[in-house]
């Protein structure tokens, strides 16, 4: 019989009651692997995770590599990337998710390729912190843990804020021990051209045939390239960030919903309001409200 595709989860699955579910997750590891036995087998994320494991064992096995599990071991895994465990009934530590729209909203000109633990398929998904290390790394945890559970003034933006400090602290790390991966590497480089040859023209150009042009690639050469880099087909790459850019211009811009559809490429404002409402859930009025 042939196998079942593996299940592709999405932050929903596991959190609809904290704070914006659709692209932030934050939880303590045990409590995490209680509520969520079904994650054990084989599967993929539409996310980004960083995982810090406090105390345990086991394995945690990602795409084709076996990693063991101790305490200080962290792990890094972008989206579409198939990962599973075993660990022990003792199992602790923090485990976050957050989508690219969530950090890209923050940081419009930084991306995520540039902390070396995302920069490459090739990259080790595994870094061993050293006790003082992992004490720093906790500390950050436990602040996005705190503001995640309050209910502050801009709490958004705080989460975000501390988001990038982990990020860098990690990447710190990660460089002291694996280097930063700055090998050019043939995935990496033509993936990088995608995003920026996407970032350029997406406000014009939906149309995943304009950029297999703009890169001398066949589409299938390219959307084969856009699941090894991201997990996504190239049409989905272009369409998010066309929701994300909408989702900016909603909440910051008080241009009428046809002039920013207009702005991203959309000759019938009605057909760019059902095009948002099917990716995102809400209208364009329903988002602007609740972001305001």
């Amino acid at each position: 019989m042939p196998k079942e595709p593996l299940p592709i989860y999405q932050i929903p699955d596991f959190e609809t009651k904290r704070l914006d579910a659709s692209t932030f997750y934050y939880s303590r590891l045990g409590r995490h692997l209680h509520t969520h036995r079904f994650i054990q087998r084989p599967h993929k994320h539409d996310f980004y995770i960083l995982l810090l494991f406090t105390a345990g064992s086991g394995t945690h096995s990602i795409d084709v590599h076996s990693y063991p599990v101790e305490a200080g071991a962290t792990f890094f895994l972008a989206p579409g990337e198939v990962h599973s465990w075993q660990l022990s009934e003792d199992s602790e530590g923090h485990i976050l998710f957050f989508s690219s729209a969530f950090y890209s909203f923050g940081f419009p000109s930084k991306k995520l390729l540039q902390f070396p633990f995302f920069s490459s398929s090739e990259r080790s998904h595994l870094l061993v912190l050293d006790p003082e290390d992992q004490a720093k790394i906790e500390r950050l945890f436990e602040a996005l843990e705190l503001e995640s559970e309050s209910t502050s003034w801009a709490k958004k933006e705080m989460i975000r804020s501390q988001l990038e400090v982990l990020l860098i602290a990690l990447g710190r790390a990660y460089q002291a021990i694996h280097g930063l991966g700055m090998d050019s590497h043939p995935v990496q480089d033509r993936s990088k051209l995608l995003e920026a040859a996407i970032e350029s023209h997406f406000r014009s150009k939906h149309q995943p045939s304009f950029y297999a042009d703009l890169l001398s690639l066949s589409l299938k050469q390219l959307n084969r390239l856009s699941k090894a880099s991201s997990g996504k087909t190239l049409s989905q790459l272009i369409l998010d960030r066309v929701i994300l850019e909408a989702q900016r211009l909603l909440s910051y811009s008080d241009g009428t919903v046809a002039e920013i559809a207009g702005q991203l490429g959309f000759d019938d404002p009605s057909y760019f309001s059902r095009f948002f409402r099917k990716k995102t859930g809400n209208t364009p009025e329903q988002f602007r409200k609740a972001a305001r």
